[in-house]
């Protein structure tokens, strides 16, 4: 199953003098299962892709493509609200710097039992909540290849 595909992603910001590409016919598919990384030198426009993807772009920014689809539903086309539900629940970001995302004082797997949503829990009692916080973020962890359990302390 295809997650994501983007077809000829240009990206363009409004200065004073016009319109600058800073991206210009990005093509990327992604599909379930596969991991990938998105490498380049500082300023080659990573974070730009990234941020063109969630829909995290100032107003004065012009975001054209062929085709931008997650899960076969159209980026492009998408409300704001239905886009942040789509990111909330199927999509995350740790950009390049991790120290303004993640807490260096709390492990990885604190912080993920921190961000699960509590419609991924099936336990309705709140003392069986942080037990099934625990095991469904180990289960998220050893998915991406995380086995060392002191991520969880």
């Amino acid at each position: 199953m295809v997650l994501l595909d983007i077809k000829n992603l240009t990206l363009e910001i409004d200065i004073s003098g016009g319109w600058v590409k800073a991206l210009d016919k990005i093509n990327m598919v992604i599909h379930e299962g596969q991991i990938h990384a998105l490498v380049g030198e500082s300023g080659s426009g990573k974070s730009l892709i990234i941020k063109a993807i969630v829909g995290a772009l100032p107003q004065r920014w012009r975001i054209t493509a062929d085709r931008m689809t997650w899960k076969g539903k159209n980026l492009l086309t998408m409300t704001a609200k239905a886009r942040r539900k789509l990111i909330r629940k199927d999509i995350s970001v740790i950009f390049q710097n991790p120290i303004e995302s993640l807490d260096p004082l709390l492990t990885l797997g604190q912080q993920l039992k921190e961000m699960l949503p509590t419609d991924k829990l099936t336990k309705t009692w709140f003392w069986q909540r942080n037990h099934e916080k625990q095991a469904l973020a180990i289960k998220l962890l050893h998915k991406v290849g995380i086995k060392k359990s002191s991520t969880m302390s």
